[in-house]
């Protein structure tokens, strides 16, 4: 079975690698649709030796000037990073200190979704309308093992990535919050 799983996991990276290209050689397509599976929240996970790297998850595309959407159509291009939030427990620093990413891109008319948490990365695939930003409930995961609290961490983004998300668009930022918790991003650096 563990070398069922390893050679799915590598499958897996091996497509997302050629569908997306090297960043010497640019794009060679739009990403891989993610394998059907769930995160811990809800289901099974793909098993990886080790996590896909960021350039694989990087979106295939631009986005808008100065990286913050300003409509819905813009949210199918984003490459954005967590910088403050909270939840019911008050002020999380670990989102500035231990961010997680917030990726999209364009594929087959729809939107491919990925997010690099503090321990492994998730993918499925995003709906946008005028208001919220929802993730599909067929998360997949790579399983690199991870101590506390980057584990617990990731759990978090997890949950707060399995509610529909209401967005709030500023000059620099995107906010995303649901009953979860309220997440600020900013545009990640190249």
């Amino acid at each position: 079975m563990k070398k069922f799983l390893l050679l799915m996991g590598a499958a897996v990276a091996l497509v997302l690698t050629s569908a997306c290209g090297s960043p010497a050689s640019g794009p060679a397509g739009e990403p891989a649709a993610p394998a059907s599976s769930s995160g811990p929240a809800s289901g099974d996970t793909i098993s990886s030796e080790e996590d896909p790297s960021a350039d694989a998850m990087a979106p295939a595309c631009t986005p808008v000037a100065g990286g913050i959407p300003a409509t819905a159509k813009d949210f199918a291009c984003l490459n954005l990073i967590s910088v403050s939030g909270s939840d019911a427990t008050g002020a999380l620093p670990w989102l500035g200190t231990d961010p997680f990413t917030l990726v999209t891109s364009e594929q087959d008319g729809g939107i491919h979704f990925s997010s690099k948490t503090p321990c492994n990365t998730v993918m499925s695939s995003a709906t946008v309308t005028d208001t919220t930003f929802t993730v599909a409930p067929n998360m997949a995961m790579t399983m690199m093992g991870c101590q506390s609290p980057q584990n617990d961490y990731e759990g978090w983004v997890v949950k707060f990535f399995s509610a529909p998300l209401d967005y709030t668009v500023a000059k620099d930022s995107l906010e995303l919050s649901n009953s979860h918790g309220t997440v600020t991003f900013k545009p990640a650096t190249p």
